[in-house]
């Protein structure tokens, strides 16, 4: 990371939906989706640096269309840059997918960008009709198109799985000179290296991996954009579950909300059963996961840090089902406790 841009925290949601918590609370979509969009306003009320929706087309998720409610964050804050978590890129045409965060970018003034992933789930191949079977090279193909369009005027292409275009005009254009594109990961070597061979940012999303692989990623995304060329260009990301505890009581009483998140929420679709034991072991330092008290937040992230030198944090604070005043105290004590201590360490 460059000595001269300072590290970025930054929060994010799966927006995850638990109809009954595991308080026994019971939650509406329109609720679910109330919650998201004042996750996004206390970001910025915290002095944090930006905000990204994941994308999902399942009931099992609030939010399928992350551009609409970005909008709506967009009005209610100033200054954080507003994205994706990811956007599944072969659900999505490249040209729709521009037109609409060239819009969010025109509303919020130049704040929005996206972060593209393959997607883990397998409503968005059925929905669309996308064939699973070559779903890396649909991925490829839309991910070579957007960013094309970041060239002014016309242009002209063609691919194997939407129609050509000819002398295309993509309209709005937006407020930025070209709306940022990381890659989002899940921690498949191979994606690490093509976005280091492409020259774009990074998102590593941790389901608790472990330090060395983490650090084994940013190896191979580096390695393959000095190879490239690309190293001024490299931009490194880690985005973890976040939880920030006033005791250790309080950290390990967050497990059946955390459960309820990773949980398969119907019979037949992914998730993790994760049992208390497989919660506790988390709080080991050689985990990567951002849930526990201040001190072992601060220690675990800064040694995270000097390990691999991200430069931007994303937080998940809010899941499971977890009522909105506890995920507010929690990324409030971050903000207050953390967040300071880890600049600190990048600055120095």
């Amino acid at each position: 990371m460059s000595a001269s841009v300072a590290l970025e925290i930054t929060t994010g949601t799966l927006t995850d939906h638990v109809r009954t918590a595991h308080d026994g609370r019971v939650v509406t979509v329109e609720q679910r989706i109330q919650e998201v969009v004042e996750l996004g306003a206390l970001t910025e009320e915290l002095g944090l640096d930006g905000f990204a929706i994941g994308e999902h087309h399942s009931p099992d998720f609030a939010v399928s269309s992350p551009a609409v409610v970005l909008a709506a964050v967009a009005a209610r804050t100033r200054r954080i840059r507003l994205g994706t978590a990811v956007t599944v890129l072969a659900a999505n045409d490249p040209v729709r997918l521009q037109e609409d965060f060239a819009t969010l970018d025109l509303l919020s003034s130049g704040r929005a960008e996206l972060t593209v992933g393959r997607g883990a789930f397998i409503e968005p191949f059925t929905l669309f009709g996308i064939p699973v079977e070559g779903y890396d090279d649909v991925f490829a193909e839309r991910l070579d198109l957007l960013l094309r369009m970041r060239d002014a005027g016309p242009l002209t292409w063609a691919g194997r799985f939407r129609p050509p275009l000819r002398d295309a005009l993509i309209a709005p254009a937006p407020a930025q000179r070209e709306i940022p594109v990381w890659v989002g990961i899940g921690g498949t070597p191979a994606s690490a290296e093509r976005a280091g061979a492409l020259g774009l940012p990074l998102m590593i999303g941790s389901i608790a991996s472990s330090f060395a692989h983490i650090a084994q990623l940013a190896d191979i995304y580096r390695t393959a954009g000095a190879r490239a060329g690309h190293t001024d260009s490299l931009r490194l990301g880690v985005g973890l579950h976040s939880f920030t505890a006033a005791s250790a009581e309080e950290a390990r009483a967050i497990y059946p909300y955390y459960r309820d998140f990773l949980a398969p929420k119907r019979p037949g679709v992914p998730g993790l059963h994760v049992s208390l034991a497989d919660f506790d072991a988390g709080f080991s330092p050689d985990v990567v996961r951002a849930i526990g008290t201040v001190e072992d937040t601060v220690d675990k992230l800064t040694r995270l840090y000097r390990a691999v030198r991200f430069d931007r944090l994303q937080l998940l604070p809010d899941w499971g089902g977890m009522p909105r005043t506890v995920a507010r105290e929690s990324l409030t004590r971050f903000a207050r406790d953390v967040a300071p201590e880890l600049r600190m360490v990048a600055a120095g």
